[in-house]
């Protein structure tokens, strides 16, 4: 599902890769990718300041105890693979990832002390690379019954990935069809061949149906989880 923390490509090679850099200001979407994208989280302006880092991160904590200070190292050491060299410098400024003040040797010095840092040092979310977003969806989906981030904002753009699958597999069974069809056509009396078609043109018929009546039961089954969202959840009628 993850990968491990070494799998982390610099910005360059991100562009490489085909993917677009889009910037979130949410640390659990860091790393985080999908297709064609990359979710970068820029560092805030004030972990460049000693005296944050003093007075505020070192001590504090969240609601469960776990000190936030983990989370900031592991965050800047993700960071030092992004920005290895000054075209994943200059590609950082450009996306507006970095404070307007940082330059590059100021960067190189900064993060220097960061590099080194082993797992221990840093919190357990930066223990892993990259992550793809389809199986934090899945796994999250399975665990939660929701996504962990939704991709799709319309239902047009949400069934039409369907669409190459379902080809696919009517295609497929549309040339077996058509074989066991010339097949028989070839040997009408093997009684054997005749059994197999017997058991497989009604499995597929069966799956052909299903298929068809899914999209349609997923959309109505959306539609109705709506409806009583609104009406139960999110307003209340006279």
């Amino acid at each position: 599902m993850v990968s491990n923390r070494r799998n982390i490509s610099p910005l360059h090679h991100q562009l490489l890769n085909g993917r677009s850099i889009c910037i979130t200001e949410r640390p659990d979407l860091h790393l985080v990718w999908y297709y064609n994208r990359i979710f970068v989280k820029p560092v805030p302006k004030p972990l460049f300041s000693y005296h944050f880092w003093r007075d505020a991160v070192r001590q504090a904590q969240d609601t469960d105890g776990h000190r936030l200070m983990l989370d900031a190292l592991g965050f800047l050491r993700t960071y030092s693979m992004l920005i290895v060299h000054e075209s994943d410098f200059n590609l950082a400024v450009q996306h507006k990832l970095l404070p307007h003040f940082v330059d590059w040797e100021g960067w190189c010095f900064f993060i220097q002390g960061f590099t080194p840092l082993r797992d221990q040092a840093v919190s357990r979310r930066y223990h892993y690379g990259e992550i793809r977003l389809t199986r934090l969806n899945l796994f999250h989906r399975i665990m939660t019954m929701s996504s962990y981030q939704k991709v799709h904002h319309n239902y047009a753009t949400f069934f039409a990935r369907f669409g190459a699958p379902y080809l696919f597999v009517f295609g497929a069974a549309t040339v077996v069809l058509t074989a066991l069809q010339t097949g028989l056509d070839a040997f009408p009396d093997h009684g054997t061949y005749i059994q197999i078609i017997a058991k497989f043109v009604p499995f597929t018929l069966f799956i052909t149906a299903t298929g068809i009546s899914l999209l349609p039961l997923l959309f109505l089954f959306f539609w109705a989880r709506e409806l009583v969202r609104f009406i139960f959840c999110y307003r209340h009628l006279s």
